[in-house]
């Protein structure tokens, strides 16, 4: 035991001895290597493990200085390097990790690089930017990299420098073998935090033009996209791959990155799943499934970057698709007593040039569905042709166009606003639907058919109504006029005839042929014809109707046919009027002719002739008082 213990002495004296002496020695090459190796090693070294085997391009304020503790490095302070097309990077510091072994040796090695709030300014206006750093990227011996709270920023041609993103904090490690690479980049764009990460199997080949094996990702808060393929980064980009992207909300998305959205509504919950081919200025998404708002199509779109404006190309196809996320396309005021004097945003159209059509087996928009759709949208010179192919809807069929165009300078007064043109022809179907959803009448009942062609600009909703012109044409087989009840009020002035006077509206008016031609000049509709015929009444109709004021302004005669009464016809026929706002207007019997019809008001109406006194004025708007309008929605539905 004595011995042992000897002995564990002895090796706790010598470990002290060899610990101290190994100490001591450090210490020593800590206080002479600083001395031992050039100052300007030490610069050449620390520059050419970022830049290369050079220091052309490169300034630094101050001389390189050597630490040993807690590990060997080299700082350099406020490092500049000048990057071709005009670029800069810019570092506080640049900190160079060195490997102890081959230092001890007199020889540096750097095994990591980290910059230390470095600024990289870009330039360019159309071509993608040309990073300067791409020969420390592709060396497979070079050193790791760092990066501490760095900045990007855009510089224009003007000289204008902009921050694009900041508070970047990245790593770039080399993998099989300095063959490949792995890139982790977190930075805050827009005050969100967004992850980035790039993974390539060949840095060289990457960088030179030939496609490798590539997975690479983007990823914010709300927002992810991914990418898995070949690709390559030089002078022209190219990838082939499985792209797919979604986000919480689209809508948020587009805000986010400054986008306008081009609906006040929806835009939710979004999917993106694509076959990706990017050829320099050009990239192709094929096989594409999109999932936005609960709705869901297939097909591919073809986007070019290389002319003045972004050209985008698409064909979808779904067998159901919603229109009601989005809300309904309001033209009036929130009473619906007005049109919209809401200014119309045209930025959209100026920012690039679509061509997109679409088939669906079903559209539907609130209650109203539409089947075997095919539609188009064709956005070129900010010129926007929308087209709706032979469509299934209204219990009918269906077609047009509408196109949309800003004014330009010396159209308008001002030289803003849109000019709009809408042409349809509408075939067979339910007049009731179909009025009521384009324009909110009701009156109309039956199966007919509609064709218009109108065109207007203006600034906003009430300009283009003041505005419009062009012709309309409504012709139907069989239906009813809701509202008023011709054959009844006419068989009461049979029998009284000063109680025309009383209101006329409530029930139905039967008809087997309607026809209805108009045309219109700045906002005024000038009926051509307008004849209804049932049955029991005919009615024939002219005046006008003011669409930018939305009145009407028409006369007419109402005839009761024929009915065989003691053997003899009986023909009643009534002059009328129809005034005030068309959602209700003031509907009129002609006084003349109903005080021509009393027998007891004759000699009121010759006294009328001779005299014109106020007085028997007064009696007469006694005896035939005008209808007062209802409120909208208030007429009866009696016999």
């Amino acid at each position: 035991m004595l011995r042992l213990g000897e002995n564990t002495r002895r090796v706790a004296l010598a470990g002290a001895a060899v610990g101290g002496l190994v100490a001591v020695t450090l210490l020593a090459a800590a206080a002479l290597l600083p001395l031992l190796v050039p100052a300007a090693e030490l610069r050449r070294a620390a520059i050419a493990a970022v830049a290369g085997t050079t220091e052309r391009g490169v300034t630094v304020s101050g001389d390189p200085v050597l630490r040993l503790l807690p590990s060997p490095r080299v700082e350099l302070r406020k490092v500049t390097f000048t990057l071709p097309h005009g670029q800069s990077l810019d570092a506080d510091a640049v900190v160079s990790r060195i490997s102890l072994w081959p230092l001890l040796f007199g020889r540096i090695v750097v095994s990591e690089v980290t910059l230390r709030s470095p600024s990289l300014v870009l330039t360019g206006e159309r071509r993608a930017p040309q990073l300067g750093i791409m020969p420390f990227l592709a060396a497979a011996d070079g050193p790791e990299l760092r990066v501490v709270d760095g900045t990007i920023a855009w510089r224009s041609q003007s000289g204008l420098t902009r921050e694009l993103v900041s508070g970047i904090v990245g790593s770039f490690d080399r993998v099989a073998g300095g063959r490949g690479m792995n890139l982790s980049v977190v930075f805050d764009w827009r005050d969100a935090a967004v992850e980035a990460n790039l993974s390539v199997d060949d840095v060289k080949a990457f960088l030179g033009g030939t496609p490798t094996a590539t997975r690479a990702s983007l990823t914010s808060s709300t927002a992810r996209l991914r990418f898995r393929g070949q690709a390559s980064f030089a002078a022209r980009p190219v990838a082939e791959g499985s792209l797919v992207a979604d986000a919480d909300s689209l809508r948020a998305w587009l805000d986010w990155v400054g986008l306008p959205a081009p609906t006040s509504r929806g835009l939710g919950p979004f999917s993106f799943n694509s076959q990706l081919v990017l050829d320099g200025d050009q990239l192709s998404f094929t096989d594409t499934v999109l999932d936005l708002d609960g709705n869901r199509g297939e097909g591919g779109l073809l986007v070019k970057l290389d002319g003045e404006r972004p050209v985008v190309q698409g064909t979808f196809a779904t067998e159901r698709l919603s229109l009601n996320p989005y809300g309904r396309m309001r033209l009036t005021s929130d009473d619906g007593r007005e049109w919209s004097r809401e200014p119309f945003d045209l930025s959209v159209l100026d920012r690039f040039d679509l061509d997109l059509r679409l088939s669906a087996g079903q559209v539907t928009a609130e209650d109203t569905t539409f089947t075997t759709v095919a539609a188009s949208a064709v956005l070129s010179n900010s010129r926007l042709t929308l087209a709706l192919g032979q469509t299934s809807g209204w219990n009918g069929m269906l077609r047009g166009t509408a196109t949309l165009s800003p004014r330009w300078p010396g159209r308008g007064a001002d030289g803003t606003g849109l000019s709009v043109r809408i042409a349809a022809e509408c075939t067979d179907i339910s007049l009731e639907r179909a009025l009521d959803d384009m324009a909110g009448l009701d009156t109309f009942k039956g199966t007919g058919t509609l064709q218009f062609d109108l065109q207007g600009e203006g600034r906003n909703a009430q300009d283009i109504a003041q505005s419009l012109s062009g012709t309309l044409a409504l012709t139907s087989s069989g239906g009813e006029i809701a509202g008023f009840d011709v054959a009844q009020v006419l068989r009461r002035i049979e029998r009284r005839p000063l109680s025309g006077a009383a209101d006329p509206r409530g029930g139905h008016t039967p008809f087997t042929a309607l026809q209805v031609t108009a045309s219109l000049r700045h906002g005024l509709a000038t009926l051509g014809t307008m004849a209804i015929d049932g049955k029991q009444v005919h009615l024939d109709m002219a005046g006008t109707i003011d669409v930018g004021q939305r009145t009407l302004d028409m006369s007419g005669e109402a005839a009761l046919k024929a009915t065989p009464k003691d053997g003899e016809p009986q023909d009643i026929a009534l002059p009328f009027l129809v005034e005030g706002p068309w959602t209700a207007p003031r509907i009129m019997a002609d006084p003349v002719s109903l005080i021509e019809r009393s027998g007891a008001a004759q000699p009121l109406l010759e006294a009328v002739k001779s005299r014109q006194t106020g007085a028997v004025h007064t009696m007469i708007e006694k005896l035939v008082k005008p209808v007062a309008p209802l409120p909208a929605g208030a007429a009866g539905t009696g016999n």
